[in-house]
């Protein structure tokens, strides 16, 4: 009679695999909290530099034609639709009483 069954793991061997699969899983963790983190920063920045926009297009004709460039720009249906379902209309400079 021959024995033909695999040769089993040591102890040793099974709880470095279990320390390794905990190691990776750590490292995705941290991977992910890391990419979380630059999004978050990356989504601020875009949130200030798009008000500060359309708070400059408010007082300069300059700054309102680059938010109407932008704005035509904008080829993903769902993109326009987020202006258009809010009544988005481009900022223009108040005009003084002599303009016109």
């Amino acid at each position: 009679m021959s024995s033909t069954s695999q040769p089993t793991k040591s102890l040793r061997v099974l709880e470095a695999e279990k320390r390794l699969e905990q190691a990776r899983n750590a490292l995705k963790d941290a991977r992910n909290a890391e990419n979380r983190q630059k999004r978050k920063i990356e989504d601020r920045q875009k949130i200030i530099l798009g008000g500060a926009l359309l708070k400059a297009a408010e007082g300069d004709e300059r700054f309102s034609n680059v938010v109407e460039a932008l704005f035509k720009r904008l080829s993903r249906e769902q993109d326009v639709k987020a202006f258009q379902d809010h009544g988005f209309i481009v900022p223009r400079p108040a005009q003084a009483p002599n303009e016109g």
